[in-house]
């Protein structure tokens, strides 16, 4: 069970992530760091979820 739930919370935190980085990506002046931030993060949750 506890498996299940740090799954969970790994996919919430991709899809956070993921949704982040689109609307950052969206405005016309681009915080770099803050879409950096957020694609490093998708990437480490989706190594640990793989």
């Amino acid at each position: 069970m506890p498996e299940l739930l740090f799954q969970a919370a790994l996919l919430i935190i991709i899809i956070r992530a993921v949704y982040m980085i689109f609307s950052l990506a969206q405005r016309p002046k681009k915080p770099w760091l803050d879409l950096l931030h957020y694609i490093s993060v998708a990437i480490v949750a989706l190594t640990f979820l793989l």
